[in-house]
């Protein structure tokens, strides 16, 4: 009986390349309404690199799924995109708790500008369950607005990231969304200017 290993490894090694080279963009006119994101480093590394990369495209999935319907919809939203950091990683079976905090920004091209529609910025705590190295989200929290801003993400972050903030360490991460945006709107033939509001 032959061994199917080497395949396996074959296989793996490919789905890692293509994983972790690869940005892709959600645009009006992209079919496969798949989205673009931003690798940040962890704090909280996972032990299998592969992993790790599998979570930072699926926490970078959440954030602009969980968001697109809160903003202008429609023709309004031909570009989203999002920037985050993890603070911390928990993981307890197939389980996955990320503390994080998330920056989306969608756009739209109109009058030879590039314009933005929409935008929020959260620390937030996301779950996975991981089923054969595929994370699909359970629970996607953030804090109440408001007075009890301070009580509710009190009442869910872990004291340890409390004391260190829940701030970006990239100090422009607006301008890496705006950026992010000049360049899909260059790609797909339109004349880009710095994002309007």
């Amino acid at each position: 009986m032959k061994s199917n290993i080497p395949i396996f490894a074959i296989l793996m090694i490919i789905c890692i390349l293509t994983i972790g080279g690869c940005t892709t963009q959600q645009g009006e006119n992209d079919p496969s309404d798949s989205m673009i994101s931003s690798a940040a480093p962890t704090q909280t590394p996972l032990p299998n690199s592969t992993a790790s990369v599998a979570l930072e495209q699926a926490v970078s999935d959440a954030i602009i799924s969980y968001n697109r319907g809160r903003y202008r919809g429609g023709d309004k939203q031909m570009f989203a995109t999002e920037y985050h950091e993890i603070l911390k990683t928990v993981v307890q079976d197939k389980s996955t708790e990320v503390y994080l905090v998330a920056l989306y920004a969608q756009y739209q091209f109109e009058e030879g500008e590039v314009k933005l529609t929409g935008a929020g910025c959260n620390p937030c705590v996301i779950t996975f369950v991981s089923v054969d190295g595929v994370y699909s989200v359970t629970d996607y929290w953030e804090p109440e607005d408001g007075e009890n801003y301070e009580s509710s993400l009190r009442s869910r972050f872990p004291e340890d990231i409390l004391e260190s903030g829940t701030d970006f360490s990239e100090p422009n991460p607006m301008e890496i969304c705006n950026q992010r945006a000049i360049d899909y709107f260059e790609e797909q033939g339109a004349v880009s200017s710095e994002p309007r509001t």
